[in-house]
């Protein structure tokens, strides 16, 4: 016969639920590819510069290290 364990634990940092009865207002959130996000009222969010930006610089710097020998002193620096 295998023992069985249960714990049970009360974290007090962890808010309580709020029953949806008391909800003052619902929105609804849609992340997309041209726009960050979508509210249900229409309200858009662009998509911020700095992630294109990085994406780009590190595409460049994912290419320049492909051509580096593997192993070597500059590979490794490009890593």
């Amino acid at each position: 016969m295998v023992p069985q364990v249960s714990f049970s634990l009360e974290d007090k940092s962890v808010a309580a639920l709020i029953p949806v009865s008391n909800l003052q207002a619902a929105v609804g959130i849609d992340v997309g590819l041209k726009e960050f996000l979508t509210t249900n009222t229409g309200d858009t969010i662009p998509v911020p510069n700095f992630s294109r930006k990085s994406q780009s610089n590190l595409g460049k710097k994912q290419g320049q290290a492909d051509r580096k020998e593997i192993g070597s002193h500059n590979w490794k620096k490009a890593r």
